[in-house]
C-alpha cells in the first residue's frame, strides 16, 4: 500500500477503536495552533481524547515528534492530562515505543495516558485460481 491508502486505512480503524471505547461523539475543531487528526468526546462523560496516526517514514521527522510531544502534554482546565490514543501498524510498533521512550513521553513513571494502538495490516483478499479449459 502507498502512504496515502495506508495513513487512511490507520486513520480508520483508530477512529473505529475510540468508538468502541465510547467516544463516538466528533468534535469539531476549536482555533489552535496546532490541531489533532482526531477529536472524539464521550458523549456520557464529557471527556474528551486526541488520536494521530504514526507510519514508518513519521518516525524520523521532526514535525511528528514535536505534534507526538504537544498532544501528550495537552491538559484540559482542571489540570488533568488527555487521553491521547496513537494508531501505528503492528510492523512499526517497537519503533514507536523506542521513539516515545526517547522523547520522555513514556517512562516507567510517565505516559499513561498516552495509548498506543496496534493495527494489523489489512487482508489482502486471495483470487480464486480459475480451473483450466482442457485442450
Amino acid at each position: 500500500m502507498t502512504a496515502a491508502p495506508t495513513r487512511v486505512y490507520l486513520r480508520r480503524r483508530l477512529e473505529a477503536h475510540l468508538t468502541e471505547l465510547g467516544y463516538s461523539s466528533s468534535r469539531s475543531g476549536r482555533k489552535s495552533p496546532v490541531v489533532p487528526e482526531i477529536v472524539r468526546v464521550n458523549p456520557v462523560r464529557g471527556s474528551i481524547v486526541y488520536g494521530e496516526t504514526v507510519m514508518q517514514p513519521d518516525l524520523s521527522r521532526t514535525r511528528c515528534h514535536e505534534r507526538l510531544l504537544y498532544f501528550s502534554q495537552r491538559r484540559t482546565r482542571h489540570r488533568s492530562s488527555i487521553l491521547f490514543f496513537i494508531g501505528v501498524a503492528e510492523s512499526d510498533l517497537e519503533k514507536l515505543e523506542e521513539l516515545l521512550v526517547e522523547l520522555a513521553i513514556r517512562s516507567g513513571i510517565r505516559g499513561g495516558h498516552v495509548h498506543v494502538v496496534s493495527i494489523p495490516a489489512p487482508e489482502t483478499p486471495k483470487r480464486a485460481k480459475r480451473p483450466r479449459a482442457p485442450a
